[in-house]
C-alpha cells in the first residue's frame, strides 16, 4: 500500500474542488426549477423530512465515517492491518444501521408528526443503508478523490436527468425525493463491490470489534453534537412555526451549505494527510499544510461574505424565485459568520481530531446547540426564518471561540495573522467598486443572471488584484506553483 504516499495533495484538492464546485453549479441547474414547482411548503416538507432522517443516519454511523478516515489513514500503508480494520468498521456500521431503521419505524408507527411525513421519511431512509455499504470513509482515507469524484458526478447527472423528466408539478415532492436519494447517494452502491478488490476478506475469528466502541463512541458524541447542530434550527422551525417558513430558510441554507463546501474543500483532503503526519510526529509538515488551509478559508470566505450579503436579493431570486424574496434577510444574517464556519471546520477536522481531541469540539458543539435551542425558542415564533438565522449565526461564533480559547498557545502556527486582514480589505475595496459600476450601469438591472455575472467578475478581478499588490503569501504561492 505504499503508493499512497505519493498521492499529489494538489491533484486531491483540484478533484475535491472539482466535486465541491459540482455541488454548486448542479443545483444552480436544478434548484431554481425545482423552487418553482414545488414552491416553499414543498420544498419546506423535503427539508422537514431531511432534517429528521439526518438524526437516524447519525445513529447508524456512529461516529465510524470520521473515526474511519483518520485510523485507516494512520495503517493505509499495511494491507494486512487495513484489512481487518475495514471489516471490523463495516461490520460494526451494519449493527448499527439495522439498530437506527428498526427505531425509525416505531418512530414514524407513535409520533403523530412523522406519520404526516410518512412517505418522505421512508423514501429519504434509503440514505441510511447506502452510506452504510458504501463505506466512503475508506475512499477518503485512501485519498481516492479521483473515483470519488467522477463516481459521484455521474449520477449527480443521472440525477438531474430524473429530476427534469418526472418532477413536473407541486405534488412531485416524493418523486423529488427519491431524485435526490439516486442522484446523492447512489453512487455508493458502486463502493461495496470495488471494496473488496482494495482490503482483503479476514475471517470473523479474526476480528476484535470490541477495541473500536470506546474510540467510535468518542466520535459518536462528536457527530451527534455536529447533526444536532446542523439540522435542530430546520426541525425547531418546522415545528415552532409552518412549511413556508422552513422552505424560505431551507433557500438560504441550501446556498450557505454550498459555498461553506467550497471554502471547505481543501481542508476536507488535507485531514488523511494531516492525520498521518501527526502520527508520525512531522510538526512542521503538519502547522504548514494548516496555515494554508486557514489562508484559503480567510481569502474564499470573505469574498463569499461581502459579495454575497450584497447581492442577496438577486442571488435568492435567481435560485429559487420571486416568491422566495422573503428569504433574503435570513440568507444575510447566515452568511455573516460563513467565515467562522470555515474555521471551525478547520480547527475541528483538521486539527483538533486528527490529534485525538475531538472531545474539545463535541463539548463546544453542545454548548452552541444549546444556546441555539434557547434563542430559537424566543425568536422563531415571532421572526420565523430570520430568528433561526440570528440563533445560528451566534452558535456558530460560539464554536469558534471555545476552540480558539482551547487551541490559543499554538493559534498563531494555524493562521497567517496578515491574510486575513488583507482578505478583509480586498474584500472591501472589490465590494465598494463592484456597487459603484453596478450604481453607473443601469442596464444590469434588467437581468438578474447578467448583473450577478458582471459583478461576480468585477468582485474577482479587484478582490485578486488587491490581494496581489498587498504581496498576500497564499495568493502568490499558488500563482507560483500554476507556472511550473
Amino acid at each position: 500500500m505504499a503508493k499512497h504516499k505519493n498521492i499529489s495533495l494538489k491533484k486531491n484538492f483540484l478533484m475535491n474542488a472539482l466535486l465541491t464546485s459540482s455541488s454548486f453549479i448542479f443545483p444552480l441547474i436544478t434548484f431554481p426549477y425545482v423552487s418553482r414547482i414545488l414552491l416553499a411548503d414543498g420544498n419546506g416538507k423535503i427539508n422537514f423530512a431531511t432534517s429528521i432522517i439526518n438524526y437516524f443516519l447519525l445513529l447508524s454511523s456512529l461516529g465510524i465515517p470520521l473515526y474511519g478516515v483518520r485510523s485507516c489513514a494512520v495503517v493505509r500503508d499495511d494491507k494486512r492491518k487495513l484489512s481487518r480494520l475495514v471489516q471490523e468498521l463495516f461490520i460494526i456500521n451494519v449493527i448499527t444501521t439495522v439498530l437506527s431503521l428498526l427505531l425509525l419505524f416505531v418512530s414514524i408507527v407513535l409520533v403523530p408528526k412523522f406519520q404526516d411525513y410518512e412517505g418522505l421519511l421512508l423514501i429519504l431512509s434509503c440514505n441510511i443503508w447506502l452510506r452504510t455499504i458504501g463505506m466512503e470513509w475508506l475512499y477518503q482515507a485512501l485519498e481516492q478523490y479521483s473515483y470519488i469524484t467522477i463516481r459521484s458526478l455521474v449520477f449527480k447527472v443521472i440525477g438531474i436527468v430524473l429530476m427534469f423528466a418526472f418532477v413536473r408539478q407541486h405534488s412531485d415532492y416524493m418523486i423529488y425525493a427519491l431524485v435526490t436519494v439516486i442522484g446523492g447517494s447512489g453512487s455508493l452502491v458502486l463502493n461495496f463491490g470495488r471494496t473488496f478488490s482494495i482490503v482483503d476478506r479476514v475471517p470473523f475469528s479474526e476480528c476484535n470489534l470490541m477495541h473500536h466502541i470506546k474510540p467510535i463512541l468518542g466520535f459518536f458524541l462528536l457527530s451527534a453534537a455536529w447533526s444536532l447542530y446542523a439540522n435542530m434550527d430546520t426541525a425547531l422551525l418546522g415545528f415552532l412555526s409552518n412549511d413556508t417558513q422552513t422552505g424560505y430558510y431551507g433557500a438560504a441554507v441550501k446556498i450557505k451549505q454550498m459555498l461553506l463546501a467550497c471554502i471547505s474543500a481543501l481542508g476536507t483532503v488535507m485531514l488523511p494527510r494531516l492525520s498521518n503526519y501527526y502520527g508520525k510526529h512531522k510538526d512542521s509538515e503538519f502547522y504548514a499544510l494548516l496555515r494554508k488551509n486557514s489562508s484559503f478559508i480567510m481569502i474564499a470566505g470573505f469574498a463569499i461574505t461581502f459579495f454575497c450579503i450584497i447581492n442577496a436579493k438577486p442571488i435568492i431570486v435567481l435560485l429559487s424565485g420571486n416568491t422566495y424574496v422573503p428569504a433574503v434577510p435570513a440568507m444575510q444574517i447566515i452568511m455573516i459568520p460563513i467565515i467562522l464556519s470555515g474555521v471551525s471546520t478547520m480547527l475541528g477536522n483538521n486539527v483538533l481530531i486528527a490529534q485525538g481531541k475531538e472531545r474539545v469540539t463535541t463539548i463546544a458543539t453542545l454548548i452552541s446547540f444549546v444556546i441555539i435551542i434557547i434563542i430559537d425558542f424566543f425568536l422563531i415564533p415571532k421572526f420565523g426564518a430570520i430568528g433561526t438565522a440570528i440563533g445560528t449565526a451566534i452558535g456558530t461564533f460560539v464554536v469558534v471561540a471555545i476552540e480558539v480559547i482551547y487551541l490559543r498557545s499554538s493559534i498563531l502556527l494555524l493562521f497567517e495573522v496578515s491574510s486575513i486582514f488583507k482578505s478583509l480589505f480586498s474584500g472591501f475595496i472589490a465590494s465598494v467598486v463592484m456597487v459603484a459600476i453596478s450604481n453607473f450601469v443601469p442596464l444590469l438591472g434588467r437581468s438578474i443572471f447578467l448583473g450577478l455575472f458582471v459583478n461576480g467578475v468585477i468582485f474577482c478581478i479587484i478582490y485578486a488584484i488587491s490581494l496581489i499588490v498587498l504581496r498576500d503569501k497564499f495568493v502568490l504561492d499558488t500563482l507560483s506553483g500554476l507556472r511550473k
